[in-house]
């Protein structure tokens, strides 16, 4: 194998799709990763909008905290139909069959 020699815009070529499907990966990891953060931080703020409910407050305050809680969830909700499942569900072995009538392993 290594006396094999390529020509220069053949080995380039191979080197630009190799990082295209690198990069194309890290990517989708730093997608993920931000929106794991972004669900933290949202995940944070409702904890702390739900304990500041539990002190004494005003009227006003309280309602600007309740009127921001809300807003949280949603944001929380949003996001979190907005992720694709990390894991799809099989069915039970039993409802896995082939064509031919047979019970797939």
């Amino acid at each position: 194998m290594t006396g094999i020699r390529l020509p220069k815009q053949v080995i380039e070529r191979i080197e630009e799709r190799w990082w295209s499907r690198f990069k194309e990966k890290q990517r989708t990891s730093e997608l993920i990763d931000e929106r794991l953060e972004r669900l933290r931080t949202h995940r944070n703020n409702i904890g702390r909008y739900r304990r500041l409910l539990n002190t004494e407050l005003s009227d006003l305050e309280r309602k600007f905290i309740e009127r921001r809680l809300s807003e949280e969830k949603m944001a929380m909700q949003i996001l979190v139909a907005d992720i694709p499942p990390l894991a799809v569900e099989r069915p039970p072995d039993d409802e896995i069959i082939s064509r031919s009538g047979e019970a797939q392993p």
